[in-house]
């Protein structure tokens, strides 16, 4: 992955390959289907997708850096273990970061951009129900994400989006903590007065709307007490992972291992 020009072009990897593999495996972690902790078998990827595991590694490094997986010493890579700590500290994060993007956003959010985000709410409320709790999460990230479209600061923009990110781990866990009697209920009235304040431009309203909207987790709620209970039970699985994956690793030494030899 020489400079333009050097010698190793020749064997560089399509920056299309390398990102899709990319999208894939955190698309994989986000949508929960690789779990915390699970090890990621690049091989198996590579063969999937018919690559060498050139690009699958060079997507496993990248996610490493941005903190979705971790790496031991002999370079094998596993998805990140998630808490309830760390969702508590993104929606903090969120909570002040969205307020001041919505503050910013607001100056340029045109008449058809407002329009957006208005049949968005009204299609949320349509899902509002606990039959499709998935449709109305995927509704409310769209409608933060077109807010952030008019962002002027394109440096705050990329860092909101890279925390949103990390935000969409917990998905399956906020899908969870939704169904708690009310919980969905809340979210959706903070979105109805979130699209009057924007329709008003009102800077003051929307700040204190969005510092209570996020801060629902900042605070003792059935909100809370959802995610944390999901929380621990998947860290109970994360323990049963862990140690099923050692009794695999010393049954391949053992088997690797010729009596007589002193190894």
């Amino acid at each position: 992955m020489g400079d333009k020009g050097s010698s190793s072009d020749a064997h560089a990897i399509p920056k299309t390959l390398s990102q899709s593999i990319y999208n894939y495996i955190k698309e994989s972690i986000i949508n929960n289907k690789l779990k915390a902790n699970e090890r990621i078998n690049e091989k198996e990827i590579a063969r999937t997708f018919g690559i060498s595991t050139t690009p699958v590694r060079e997507a496993v490094l990248r996610l490493g850096a941005e903190g979705f997986v971790t790496i031991n010493s002999h370079r094998e890579a596993s998805v990140r273990e998630i808490s309830f700590k760390e969702l508590k500290d993104i929606f903090q994060v969120l909570a002040q970061l969205d307020s001041l993007a919505s503050n910013l956003a607001i100056k340029n959010l045109s008449p058809e951009k407002i329009k957006e985000i208005e049949h968005l709410t009204k299609e949320m409320e349509k899902h509002c129900n606990r039959n499709s709790i998935e449709k109305y999460m995927d509704l409310n990230v769209e409608v933060h994400k077109k807010t952030w479209e008019s962002i002027p600061n394109r440096f705050l923009q990329s860092v909101i989006l890279y925390i949103n990110d990390h935000m969409l781990r917990y998905n399956y866990a906020r899908f969870q903590a939704l169904k708690k009697p009310g919980v969905l209920e809340r979210s959706m009235a903070d979105h109805k007065e979130i699209l009057k304040a924007l329709k008003e431009k009102d800077k003051r309203k929307m700040r204190s709307l969005l510092l209570k909207h996020w801060g629902a987790l900042l605070e003792p709620s059935l909100l809370e007490a959802g995610l944390k209970e999901y929380l621990i039970k998947e860290l109970k699985e994360v323990k049963k992972r862990k140690l099923s994956q050692k009794k695999a690793e010393g049954g391949v030494l053992s088997k690797t291992s010729t009596p007589g030899t002193g190894n």
